[in-house]
């Protein structure tokens, strides 16, 4: 009869990855064994290999995770204010944004983090992921731009990469809490709204 109290394959799957994105985010890809990754786990070493072929399988998971859990609160964010000013939607998916990376801050961190540093394979199968999710915010902004909310000269590809680069610094911010993150928001919003 099985244990009932044994973890499922999937609660031990997380477990790695939990570990694997707090190690990544903490230490980057290549201080990152998994024999630290087991020991923050609570597993034997050679029982990573049960759930995952290697080090390189569990990075990717946990990089596209990252970006994942922000696209899906910017999409959320941005599906409920539907029918709101171009200034509402800005404001919403920045806060979005930002509240995921919080939230979520050991994948988050990670996926930021070691994008750079993790061999062309991983980021090959991490850039689609990416461009998703660039794209959105891509699409966010040329629809708040479109209702004449963003003048129509500013260049969108150069505003994307001024707010993820402003937004997802606040991952080193120690200390900061919600209403700092509220407060960068409001003032981004300001900056970019007409």
């Amino acid at each position: 009869m099985p244990d009932a109290s044994a973890p499922s394959q999937t609660d031990m799957r997380r477990r790695i990855l939990d570990a694997a994105a707090l190690l990544l985010a903490e230490n980057g890809y290549k201080a990152t064994t998994l024999r630290n990754v087991a020991e923050a786990a609570g597993l034997k070493a050679g029982s990573i290999y049960y759930h995952f072929p290697s080090k390189d399988h569990i990075t990717v998971e946990v990089l596209n995770e990252g970006v994942q859990q922000v696209s899906k609160a910017v999409l959320d964010a941005v599906d409920a204010a539907e029918g709101a000013s171009g200034k509402a939607v800005l404001r919403a998916a920045l806060e979005a944004h930002l509240k995921a990376l919080a939230e979520h801050s050991s994948y988050t961190r990670a996926s930021i983090r070691c994008f750079s540093m993790v061999p062309e394979e991983i980021r090959r199968q991490t850039v689609y992921v990416r461009r998703a999710f660039d794209s959105q915010w891509l699409s966010i902004l040329q629809k708040i731009q479109t209702s004449g909310d963003i003048h129509k000269d500013v260049n969108l590809k150069d505003l994307h990469l001024i707010i993820l680069g402003t937004l997802n610094w606040t991952l080193e911010w120690q200390g900061a809490g919600e209403e700092e993150r509220l407060q960068l928001a409001d003032t981004l919003a300001k900056l970019i709204m007409r």
